[in-house]
């Protein structure tokens, strides 16, 4: 599939209605799109054992790739068609402990698109609005 053939909330939106298959590292790290919209992403996210530390804990990692992806996923909603972006910076703070099986969201939000750079918000909540972790990311956009 050439990401050329959609702009970036087309790709996604499809991703989220099943016409396009997630990216692989969605089998990795339980991800699955339930929102999309202008500048804004929903994934639900569930931590398995072996996302599990060596001391018992939902690695550090799961949090990390989560919020990578929901801020990623926001700015690639601003994509047009033949646009790609990088994360540039990544920063991350876990303010308490996922558990195993639990269902968690990870949403992710626009701070601020310019020319070149795209500033985005992520955050890992459970049902009841409980923050989890937090980050803030900047992408860059590389035009083709």
């Amino acid at each position: 599939m050439s990401l050329d053939l959609y702009s970036g909330i087309e790709l996604l939106t499809k991703i989220k209605n099943g016409e396009l298959d997630h990216a692989p590292m969605a089998s990795t790290i339980p991800m699955k799109l339930t929102q999309v919209e202008h500048g804004r992403v929903v994934y639900e996210v569930t931590p398995q054992a072996e996302h599990l530390n060596i001391q018992g804990g939902v690695h550090g990692g799961f949090c990390a790739t989560v919020l990578d992806s929901v801020t990623g996923g926001a700015a690639h909603t601003l994509m047009t068609k033949g646009q790609r972006f990088s994360t540039v910076d990544l920063s991350i703070k876990m303010i308490r402990p996922m558990q195993v099986g639990k269902t968690y969201y990870g949403i992710g939000s626009l701070i601020n698109a310019g020319r070149t750079l795209v500033i985005t918000e992520g955050k890992i909540i459970n049902a009841e609005d409980k923050i989890f972790a937090t980050g803030t990311a900047t992408l860059m956009i590389i035009n083709r």
